[in-house]
C-alpha cells in the first residue's frame, strides 16, 4: 500500500546487461569506493540523489569524487534496499541503485536536512534559457534536475537523453504550474531558479490534492518510522486529517511492529481507522490462512470492527511488493475470496479492498467478483479527476492520489487518500 517502504528488489535478480545511464553520465558500473572518481562517481551520485530523495534525503553533491558525504550516502541507500552496508558500489548496489534511482520509493530512515549542494546532477551550471528542440548537457541538466523536483508517484523519470522533446516540455509546464510561475514550456531564469531550489534539498513539488473530496486520510506502515520515531497521531488529526489505514499483516508470518501503536494510537487521536493486510500468493491456496493471521493480530490489539472509530478491515491485493511488477504467483480470485469471506465472518463487517483497476484487468482477468466491496483505489496520475472503476463496480470509497504526501507528524513520506462521502458517511462507517 501500498508501494510504500516495500523491500528492495532483489538485486541479485537483476540482469546486469539492464545497466543503464539512469543520469545520462556513464553505463558503465565498476567498483567504486572511497577516492574513486570520474564519470562513473558521478553517476552514482546522481542515481543516489534519485533513489534517496523520497525518503527526505537532501541530495549530495555530485562532483564526481567519492568522498566521506557520498560513502555515507551509499550506507544510507544500502539499508534502505536490505543489503551489506559497507560503503562500497559493487554490482549488487549498482542493480539495486538502477532500479531505485529510475524508480524512486521511500527510502528510510529519513535523512537530516542539510544545506543543499550546488550541484545535484554533474552536467552542467550554465543556466541557459531552453526550449524544445534545444539538445545537450544544459538539457541533460534539466531533465535530471526536473525527475529531481517532481514528486516520483505522480510523475514518472524522464529519460536523460538531452533532447529537449515534447515529454520535457511538459514536464517543464508541471513544474512551473506546481511552483507558481508562468506555464510556458521554457526553461529561462525563473523556472531555473524555482527548479535548482526544489531538487536540492528534501522536498518534492507536488501535485495538489483532488478537488471536489473534502475529507483527508493517510496509509501507515513501519516505514513511516524512520529509526523507529514514533507517529505523532494528535498532530496529524490537527492538521485536518479524518482517518487512516494502518498496516497489520504481509502473508502469513509478518506482523508490522507498529501495529498496536499506530492503530490505538490513530484512535485515540479521534481518527477512523482501519487494519489492513497485504496479501502475498507465493504459494497456492493460502488466502484463508492468511486471514487467520491477519484476524489473529488485530484482535490481540483491540480491533474488533464494532467500536466508535472502528473503519471496516481492508485487503491489499496488488502486484508483487519485490519491486517486479509482476502479479502475485499464485494470486487467484477464489484465493482472495477465501480471505474475504474468513474476515467478514470474524468481524461481522464486508472488508475494502485496495485495488487498481490496471491490476485487476491484468492479473485477474477483469474479473467482477469484487463489484460489491466498498473500494480503496490507487492511482497517482494528476490528469484523471477520480481514479478509473474496476469492471463491474459502481462507486469507490477512498482515493490513494500520492505515495510522497508528508504530514505534519510522520518522519517519512506517506501515502494520502481521500474519501468519497461526507463526514456523516464517514461516521457511519466508523460506527460513530
Amino acid at each position: 500500500m501500498l508501494g510504500l517502504g516495500t523491500t528492495a528488489v532483489d538485486a541479485a535478480e537483476v540482469d546486469a546487461s539492464a545497466a543503464v545511464a539512469v543520469c545520462g553520465h556513464t553505463a558503465e558500473q565498476p567498483l567504486l569506493q572511497r577516492g574513486s572518481t570520474g564519470q562513473a562517481t558521478l553517476e552514482a551520485q546522481c542515481e543516489l540523489n534519485l533513489a534517496t530523495k523520497a525518503g527526505s534525503h537532501t541530495p549530495i553533491a555530485a562532483d564526481g569524487s567519492f568522498g566521506p558525504a557520498t560513502e555515507e550516502r551509499v550506507r544510507t541507500f544500502q539499508h534502505c534496499a536490505g543489503l551489506a552496508a559497507d560503503g562500497e558500489i559493487g554490482p549488487l548496489t549498482w542493480a539495486a541503485l538502477t532500479s531505485w534511482s529510475a524508480h524512486p520509493q521511500p527510502c528510510s530512515p529519513a535523512g537530516a536536512a542539510g544545506v543543499p549542494p550546488a550541484s545535484v546532477c554533474g552536467h552542467s551550471t550554465a543556466r541557459p534559457v531552453l526550449r524544445q528542440g534545444a539538445k545537450g548537457v544544459d538539457v541533460k541538466e534539466l531533465q535530471c534536475r526536473l525527475n529531481l523536483a517532481m514528486e516520483p508517484g505522480h510523475h514518472p523519470p524522464l529519460a536523460i537523453d538531452g533532447d529537449f522533446g515534447g515529454g520535457t516540455a511538459n514536464r517543464v509546464v508541471e513544474f512551473q504550474l506546481c511552483a507558481g510561475l508562468g506555464a510556458d514550456a521554457v526553461a529561462g531564469p525563473n523556472t531555473w531558479t524555482g527548479l535548482t531550489d526544489w531538487s536540492s534539498r528534501n522536498a518534492y513539488c507536488t501535485p495538489p490534492r483532488p478537488t471536489g473530496y473534502p475529507i483527508d486520510g493517510l496509509d501507515t506502515a513501519k516505514y513511516q518510522h524512520p529509526d523507529g520515531a514514533p507517529i505523532d497521531w494528535d498532530a496529524i488529526r490537527a492538521s485536518g486529517v479524518e482517518f487512516a489505514t494502518v498496516k497489520a499483516t504481509r502473508g502469513t508470518n509478518v506482523t508490522d511492529e507498529y501495529l498496536a501503536t499506530d492503530l490505538e494510537g490513530a484512535r485515540a487521536a479521534g481518527l477512523a481507522v482501519a487494519p489492513y493486510h497485504f496479501y502475498t500468493a507465493t504459494s497456492p491456496d493460502t488466502g484463508a490462512a492468511q486471514a487467520e493471521r491477519f484476524i489473529a493480530a488485530v484482535r490481540a490489539v483491540g480491533y474488533t470492527g464494532q467500536r466508535p472509530g472502528d473503519l471496516p478491515p481492508i485487503f491489499d491485493l496488488e502486484r508483487m511488493d519485490d519491486g517486479s511488477g509482476r502479479c502475485p504467483t499464485y494470486g487467484s480470485v477464489t484465493d482472495a475470496m477465501a480471505w474475504l469471506d474468513t474476515v467478514e465472518a470474524a468481524f461481522g463487517r464486508k472488508p475494502v479492498i485496495y485495488t487498481q483497476k490496471s491490476f485487476l484487468d491484468d492479473c485477474l482477468g477483469s474479473t467482477t467478483a469484487f463489484a460489491g466491496y466498498p473500494l480503496q483505489l490507487a492511482d497517482y496520475r494528476r490528469s484523471i479527476t477520480e481514479p478509473p472503476l474496476p469492471t463491474g463496480s459502481s462507486t469507490w470509497l477512498m482515493w490513494q492520489y500520492t505515495a510522497s504526501a508528508l504530514f505534519d507528524g510522520i518522519s517519512a513520506p506517506a501515502t494520502a487518500d481521500v474519501f468519497n462521502g461526507t463526514q456523516d458517511d464517514l461516521d457511519r462507517l466508523a460506527n460513530r
